[in-house]
């Protein structure tokens, strides 16, 4: 049970999640992969914490991304480690939302060595030219 309540906890203290102006951030995970249920992108195992520089391990982030008005919206994931630098990016093809509500749902993978100190993974979104941070999440190396 007491792994339980840290795990939780871990979850909840490592997501950040606010609503930007034109989208917002529904859900985002760190996992070892996808799986398709009924034509969703769903999390395979979802991991709180990860081996540092463990060719096995393979870290691919899944966010669900509301968003509030319809126009065109293009989204990005910045991989960054704990001092700020960046370790990679994904892009995604502009999107035309006709209607609300939309949600989007992204995946973007790294295969390389991750990093000591842990990973900071933040969603952003360009709508009429103003990019702006729709939410983050940070996961720690284990010790």
């Amino acid at each position: 049970m007491k792994k339980f309540a840290l795990t939780a906890l871990v979850a909840l203290c490592t997501q950040a999640a606010w609503s930007a102006e034109s989208a917002g951030l529904v859900g985002i995970m760190n996992t070892s992969g996808t799986v398709d249920v009924n034509g969703f992108a769903n999390p395979k195992s979802i991991w709180t914490v990860y081996n540092v520089n463990d060719p096995s391990e393979e870290a691919v982030v899944l966010a669900y991304v509301a968003y509030r008005r319809v126009g065109k919206h293009q989204l990005s994931i910045e991989w960054t480690d704990a001092k700020g630098q960046a370790i990679d990016r994904c892009a995604y093809d502009p999107v035309h939302v006709s209607k609300l509500p939309w949600v989007h749902t992204i995946t973007c993978k790294w295969g390389g060595r991750l990093p000591s100190g842990g990973i900071n993974f933040t969603v952003f979104n360009t709508a009429d030219g103003k990019k702006e941070r729709v939410g983050e999440m940070f996961v720690p190396a284990k010790q």
